[in-house]
């Protein structure tokens, strides 16, 4: 005889979480379609398939649904520090987070939702407000995480930690932008190149080898030399130029 397995009820609270968490999906795909101020609540209704009273009990209109848009980016960055405080070494940290970055926001559609957010927190003061709140948090984490690694030998000790944090943070919103319009080349060639940079910027004047000695100064190139160099320099900015 088979045996009937009962699935668990839901509770009030649980029912209202998915419910809210339709609404929040339903409304970004709208966002996604036609941006923030030209979807009307009635169109987030119709994605839904809910009424207007039953989406205005968990919204009270489109800018609850930014904030709640918000806050969840707030969670998201919070773990995306955390995974990066469990890194060996801030290189990989920060080689992590250009991954997460980019493999989050490759579809067009969730960049094109990021931009819509942020745009919005620039007009509205409200939404402003709660942005700024994670902006906040995020860079001093990051700041925090620099200055440790400053202090174990890890980078360079003269840079200045929160302008640095900041840098990066506009560097991985860029590349995010960026991706979006070179979606057609090798999906992997910016964020490598963007973990180049970074290690270029954050390394130490003189940084002795595994010796502990200071690495020999480099011969002078011969002039042959010179002009391989200054061809394969060449051909290199142009990788690059076509890459930003």
């Amino acid at each position: 005889m088979a045996t009937r397995i009962s699935k668990t009820p839901q509770s009030p609270t649980q029912k209202a979480d998915k419910k809210r968490i339709e609404v929040l999906k339903a409304a970004g795909k709208c966002f996604r379609k036609t941006g923030f101020h030209q979807t009307s609540m009635q169109q987030i209704c119709a994605e839904t398939g809910l009424g207007p009273g039953a989406v205005y009990r968990y919204f009270t209109g489109k800018e609850a649904i930014i904030e709640a848009m918000v806050d969840d980016e707030r969670r998201q960055a919070r773990a995306m520090l955390l995974q990066m405080r469990e890194a060996e070494s801030i290189q990989q940290a920060l080689t992590a987070a250009t991954r997460l970055f980019a493999e989050r926001y490759r579809a067009s559609a969730d960049a094109s939702l990021m931009t819509e957010v942020y745009a919005e927190g620039m007009r509205s003061k409200r939404v402003g407000i709660v942005l700024r709140k994670i902006e906040a948090e995020w860079i001093m984490g990051l700041t925090n995480l620099l200055r440790l690694a400053q202090a174990r030998g890890q980078i360079d000790a003269t840079l200045d930690a929160a302008q640095t944090a900041l840098f990066l943070t506009g560097m991985w919103d860029g590349m995010v932008i960026r991706q979006h319009f070179h979606a057609h080349e090798d999906a992997h060639a910016l964020p490598a190149f963007f973990d180049m940079m970074i290690a270029r910027l954050l390394a130490k004047e003189g940084k002795p080898d595994r010796g502990g000695k200071a690495a020999p100064a480099a011969q002078a190139p011969t002039a042959a030399r010179s002009d391989e160099m200054k061809e394969s320099r060449e051909s290199a900015d142009l990788r690059q130029l076509s890459l930003i």
